[in-house]
């Protein structure tokens, strides 16, 4: 894992944006001090500007050996991302990081993998689906199942439009409420309701999962029922995280802090707490 001067700030310049939703977009940023600039799927930076506080935003692309280019994709929900929409191409942030602990590449050969997403939180599983994706040859099965609203309010619509056509990847996406035409072909129910019936081996599952917490609350219920075993769930947790360093205590869950901690958990190590909704 990468680790980072936790306190040193660095500039990072805009390249371009990509609009996802009416409220949310994709930064593509590249970082002015550095020519390789290396995380792991699951991490995240401290993003600000000056004079004002810092949000934690996960990465959403790869990193790739000798790039400074990342990909932050951010919804408009605070102080500091109001203002991070306002800003514009060739624009500059002030960057710390990376941080936490990420998703588990590590584990995938031999796996059956299920990758579990809700409206946003389809951006910090990307670089892990997209990791899968590279690594194909070495895992079994590999599912997304994808949820939102509407079809609008999807992120990344080319990529779901690209994988839904691809082999190597089953695809599954769901919505509340269907229009009366929609490229992505979505179903009508809640991601918990697509659960079964997948081609996986449970003695070699690894199921990672991000989006709103009573969701993944749902799904895990789900899958344990299914004999799912609690080990193989991964967790993308998210808290008020304010120093990225476990100083401040904003993100503390039990005795965890999802910043030192996380941002990734397995199941077992967060069910016991009651400040969460598992």
């Amino acid at each position: 894992m990468v680790m980072p001067d936790t306190l040193a700030f660095k500039t990072a310049r805009i390249v371009d944006i990509f609009q996802e939703t009416a409220e949310i977009r994709s930064y593509f940023l590249s970082l002015e001090e550095e020519e390789d600039f290396q995380f792991t799927p699951g991490q995240f930076n401290m993003l600000g500007l000056p004079g004002v506080e810092e949000a934690a935003i996960s990465f959403s692309s790869l990193a790739q050996p000798g790039n400074n280019f990342f990909m932050h994709t951010i919804a408009c929900v605070g102080n500091v991302t109001s203002l991070i929409e306002r800003m514009e191409i060739d624009g500059k942030l002030l960057i710390r990081g990376p941080f936490g602990y990420g998703w588990p590449t590590e584990e995938i050969v031999g796996k059956d993998i299920l990758l579990v997403a809700g409206g946003v939180g389809l951006a910090p599983l990307r670089p892990f689906l997209l990791y899968c994706l590279e690594k194909r040859n070495q895992i079994n099965n590999l599912y997304l199942v994808y949820g939102a609203r509407t079809p609008e309010e999807m992120v990344f619509q080319k990529d779901l439009m690209d994988w839904q056509k691809k082999e190597e990847i089953s695809t599954i996406y769901c919505v509340d409420k269907l229009p009366e035409y929609s490229s992505l072909l979505p179903n009508v129910g809640l991601v918990t309701h697509f659960l079964e019936d997948l081609q996986i081996d449970l003695s070699r599952a690894l199921v990672c999962m991000c989006g709103p917490e009573i969701m993944m609350r749902f799904v895990a219920r789900k899958l344990l029922l299914q004999g799912y075993s609690e080990k193989d769930l991964y967790l993308a947790m998210e808290r008020r995280m304010r120093c990225g360093t476990g100083h401040c205590g904003h993100c503390q869950i039990g005795a965890k802090f999802v910043c030192q901690d996380g941002p990734i958990f397995q199941y077992p190590d967060i069910k016991p707490f009651a400040d969460t909704m598992l």
